[in-house]
């Protein structure tokens, strides 16, 4: 699983530094250099190149590190887990791998049913992502699906509607869309359409929590390198750990579940 990705993670590497260099050997044949001040103009291109190979470089390792290491598949229920390690895939179309905190594969948040002509967007910029409507689906690592929520709007607002894995409306979520880049500013409604969570957050750095207004703690989140006892899987600063709430209901918990899965895609390029 983690192996598949930091190849996946390589090989994109590799099509970007193709692209790149096409790019850099092309610019002085259409347009030549004419001054010396426009030859060191050229060396912008060493950036993209360098911050390439040190993807690929990091990827690598971590390919090296994990390729013989069997990941384990959760015999839990995604409902009953207290901590969530999120990891994002390194794909063409954005995914969120969810583990265990001792390692074990339980879940994966994904969109659904994408048109072609956005699947050629998104491989272009995931960013596209964030633009059209799109219903997402977190499915098990046997392809069960748990929940979907489907987004709708952009820029001054966006809605999520929230499905169990029967389909059945359990909440909505709400966010000034606007605020989203540096502060987020959103409310969290059960079916009947009453508030349960206002979310508060400044971006997703440092550690934070998100209580309702019982001051009843819903998450705990964690950012940054994490201690060894996660394991050497997820030693790196891409992941994050969330501690999840057992004092809410099933139905409370997965509201809470898709709110997160959102924010964390939406970030993906960010």
């Amino acid at each position: 699983m983690l192996a598949e990705m930091y190849k996946r993670r390589e090989k994109l590497s590799w099509l970007f530094l193709i692209f790149t260099l096409i790019v850099a050997a092309g610019f002085p044949i259409l347009q030549p250099p004419k001054t010396e001040g426009e030859w060191w103009e050229m060396l912008f291109f060493l950036f993209p190149i360098g911050l390439v190979l040190s993807i690929m470089f990091i990827s690598r390792q971590q390919y090296n590190k994990v390729k013989d290491i069997e990941i384990p598949e959760s015999q839990k229920q995604l409902l009953d887990l207290k901590d969530v390690v999120i990891k994002k895939d390194a794909a063409l179309i954005p995914r969120l791998l969810l583990f265990e905190k001792s390692g074990e594969f339980i879940a994966e948040v994904k969109p659904m049913e994408i048109s072609w002509w956005l699947r050629a967007l998104i491989a272009v910029n995931s960013v596209f992502l964030t633009i059209f409507p799109t219903t997402y689906g977190f499915f098990s690592h046997t392809g069960e699906r748990l929940l979907t929520f489907r987004k709708k709007g952009w820029l001054k607002q966006v809605e999520l509607t929230i499905f169990d894995g029967q389909e059945q409306k359990i909440g909505t979520y709400i966010q000034e869309e606007l605020k989203a880049l540096i502060h987020i500013r959103g409310e969290l409604f059960n079916a009947q359409g009453e508030l349960i969570l206002p979310i508060k957050a400044s971006g997703f750095s440092g550690n934070f929590s998100w209580n309702d207004e019982q001051e009843r703690q819903w998450a705990y989140f964690y950012n940054g390198i994490f201690p060894h006892e996660y394991t050497e899987l997820f030693q790196d600063s891409h992941n994050h750990i969330v501690k999840l709430s057992d004092e809410i209901s099933k139905e409370e918990k997965s509201s809470l579940l898709a709110v997160i899965g959102y924010l964390f895609m939406m970030r993906i390029d960010r």
